[in-house]
């Protein structure tokens, strides 16, 4: 079983031929074969798999720098490589029959989901037939299973479940056409009355309060952590790495720079402070997501709010620095070929995902501070 480190290691390593890679895969609307199979090999799709099925049972704290360090180099390469790493997790939460399916070959699985209730679910004997047609699959084109949402309306409010099958019985339209995040292949997932057994499906709520049916079957305390304090992660760790990146590409730029007049910029005292801006915000981003993914057990109901809270402010933290980074580039930064300018849609796109909204997460931890009631559904997204 590798360390922390050697994941990293091989992160680093990987990481150049990534960024080699970006513009093509942005061209080809997914990521590249070669890449798939690299993170893979790496091993990456087993840190959250519990070790009885072969898995690391690593922490949150190595799925959030393996993704930083491989986001550096590509924001969309890092967003699928932190869903490899995620949906191992939500698996360990599902019942011991589809845990069994999905591992039964090996731990080295890549998954995709779209787990916003598109689906229309009918229950029948043993389980419930879906149909649907769920957008926003990222990865979708290199995975071997889905999970996909749907609500079961009965006499009270409707249930949230998620159901998992294999990609082979499902279709996927080709639809991922965007000016950012292009090589994700978020693609959309079409489902026509497909039955999934009762053993294949789980509820959100239950994934919120950390009392889905692995919880019981996996022994690690990463198993028993609440919905919202983790998944917010997988789309927070990118974000970052790709301003970590943008801010590295910055600074081994710059110094070669001139004025018309040519003075070199890097001598400004404006661009100094704006770099000096620009850095702290993104230390204190990387901040607030360490101190969320090496949190020693799963947070009380106050520290959840705190969590959520920390997820928007990040991204608010990074989004004005990576604004500043790209300005201060220069209209050269924006040839095509030029990282930066794809991180700063790659960031700004990222950061409109619904988990890391400030006004569901920062109104939670007010609500919360100031001493009101939770709202039902208000911390969860």
């Amino acid at each position: 079983m590798p360390t922390k480190d050697e994941l990293l290691d091989r992160a680093r390593d990987l990481a150049p031929a990534f960024r080699a890679r970006a513009q093509a895969a942005e061209q080809a609307r997914t990521l590249p074969r070669e890449s798939v199979v690299e993170l893979l090999d790496a091993g990456i799709a087993r840190i959250l798999v519990p070790a009885r099925f072969g898995g690391d049972e690593l922490g949150l704290d190595t799925w959030f720098e393996l993704v930083r360090e491989i986001a550096k180099a590509d924001a969309s390469h890092g967003w699928c490589a932190s869903l490899i790493v995620h949906h191992a997790h939500y698996i360990a939460q599902f019942p011991e029959a589809a845990q069994q399916d999905v591992w039964s070959a090996g731990p080295d699985v890549a998954l995709a989901s779209s787990i916003v209730p598109y689906c229309e679910v009918k229950p029948v004997d043993g389980g419930y037939r879906i149909s649907g047609r769920a957008p926003f699959a990222s990865g979708v084109n290199h995975a071997s299973w889905v999970l996909l949402g749907g609500l079961l309306h009965g006499a009270g409010p409707p249930d949230w479940l998620w159901f998992l099958l294999p990609k082979a019985q499902v279709e996927v339209e080709d639809t991922w056409f965007t000016s950012a995040m292009c090589a994700t292949g978020s693609n959309t997932i079409v489902s026509d009355d497909i039955f999934v057994p009762d053993t294949h499906v789980i509820r959100q709520t239950d994934l919120l309060d950390a009392t889905a049916p692995g919880s019981a079957l996996n022994s690690g305390p990463l198993y028993r952590w609440p919905w919202v304090a983790y998944a917010p992660l997988t789309f927070a760790a990118p974000i970052l790495g790709a301003a970590q990146g943008a801010l590295a590409d910055f600074l081994a730029a710059t110094p070669a720079r001139r004025t018309p007049a040519g003075q070199p910029l890097a001598e400004i005292t404006a661009i100094q402070v704006a770099v000096g801006r620009a850095a702290a915000a993104i230390d204190a981003a990387e901040l607030l997501l360490r101190r969320i993914a090496e949190a020693p057990e799963p947070p009380s109901l106050e520290l959840r709010a705190r969590t959520m809270r920390d997820y928007a402010a990040a991204v608010e933290l990074i989004l004005p620095a990576i604004d500043a980074l790209t300005s201060l580039s220069g209209s050269s930064a924006f040839a095509s070929s030029q990282p930066i300018q794809r991180a700063w849609r790659d960031i700004h796109f990222a950061a409109t995902h619904h988990a890391l909204g400030a006004e569901l997460n920062l109104s939670h931890f007010g609500r919360t501070a100031l001493g009101l009631p939770r709202l039902a559904g208000q911390d969860s997204y």
